[in-house]
């Protein structure tokens, strides 16, 4: 029997990922979030209880359900002739981890609004462990920064601008509606996430850099220069983790505010905690003890997004892995340096793997914070 050739496996496996994950959370994203939550607030000054009914891609013409099944029941099929090529060798179990996750992947985003989808999110993302919670807790407890003056957001858009052309990396600001997310990043189609009448302050600018640049880009475009592009789209399922944990971890080692952030990862636990058992609008009262009325709604709908039905228990629990992927790579970087996390994208449990794999080009991009761990 030949050996496999792992460069054209790898090309249809990245061919295929490109087509399944383009941008999972423009799948789960509510497409009317700004309306109901006007809608939203509206009832509770009426004094009455409302919870949202969000419209969500997917049920759009463009993207209807029937499409999407028979597209990926096409995608599955061509995965499985791909782990049938397959060898029990180091790359071997690389490519069966990422095909399982793509497997999983589309079971999330066909479920989105249907009532199999919190329990695809679970088995995806896992559920929150104990110590999360209790870490989550105490976090909560802790005294919250003072609020910092909003900066003009041209001056932070030319700063980001700057520091990406310093890197000579090819991102490019998009304004969104998105409720849930402050900013975010799409590493696959070069596109950098503010929400629409965000401000910025100094100190989010430098997290935005740290975090989304330094912290997501990095290991993306670290990985798209190995001889397996497999290393830009991500291992395994447990890749998001490590991913936000990574993130977060440069965050702090710059000082970045820390107390606020993390009160807020701390908030993400506990409503997603809450939301798995109540509704929407139970999830936003538990919430508001803790943050104010635009902090909770936006941490609520993060939770919720995707769910069946929002008067009923069921939540995204994405938002969880930021704690438990800090503590993870926290206890990683006390071992081992951290660089060691930026030969792309992959968690903590995969590096005895990726470290077996020969010919791997040392990372072109280190956060500055660890520039000389």
């Amino acid at each position: 029997m030949n050996s496999p050739d792992y460069s054209k496996i790898d090309q249809k496996i990245c061919l295929l990922s490109g087509s399944i994950e383009t941008n999972l959370l423009a799948y789960i994203n509510p497409q009317n979030s700004s309306e109901e939550r006007k809608k939203f607030f509206e009832s509770i000054k009426n004094g009455e209880q409302y919870n949202p009914q969000f419209i969500y891609l997917p049920r759009s013409p463009i993207f209807s359900y029937f499409t999407m099944q028979k597209a990926f029941d096409t995608y599955k099929n061509e995965l499985k002739e791909i782990l049938n090529e397959l060898e029990e060798d180091t790359l071997g179990l690389v490519f069966e981890k990422k095909i399982i996750d793509l497997f999983d992947r589309m079971e999330i985003i066909r479920s989105v609004g249907t009532e199999n989808f919190a329990g695809n999110s679970e088995s995806y993302y896992g559920a929150i462990e104990a110590s999360t919670l209790k870490y989550a807790k105490e976090l909560l407890n802790t005294q919250k920064n003072e609020e910092e003056k909003p900066i003009p957001l041209e001056i932070a858009e030319n700063s980001i601008k700057e520091f990406l052309k310093s890197k000579k990396l090819p991102y490019k600001m998009v304004p969104t509606e998105t409720q849930g997310a402050r900013f975010s990043v799409n590493v696959h189609t070069k596109e950098l996430y503010i929400r629409k009448g965000y401000s910025f302050t100094q100190n989010s600018l430098k997290r935005f850099i740290a975090h989304e640049i330094e912290g997501h880009i990095y290991r993306y475009e670290n990985g798209s220069r190995q001889p397996y592009k497999i290393f830009a789209r991500g291992l395994s399922k447990e890749t998001t983790e490590t991913e936000e944990g990574v993130a977060v971890v440069v965050e702090q080692k710059e000082g970045i505010n820390i107390n606020s952030q993390l009160r807020e990862y701390a908030g993400r636990v506990i409503a997603i905690s809450t939301a798995t058992k109540h509704s929407f609008f139970e999830t936003y009262t538990e919430i508001k003890k803790y943050f104010n009325e635009d902090t909770a709604f936006n941490l609520t709908i993060r939770a919720k997004r995707g769910v069946w039905k929002q008067d009923k228990g069921g939540a995204f629990t994405k938002d969880a892995l930021y704690l438990k992927g800090m503590l993870a790579v926290q206890k990683f970087v006390q071992e081992r340096p951290i660089h060691e996390l930026y030969f792309g994208r992959y968690s903590t449990y995969d590096t005895p793997l990726v470290f077996d794999i020969d010919g791997l080009k040392k990372p072109k991009y280190l956060p500055r914070a660890f520039s000389n761990a």
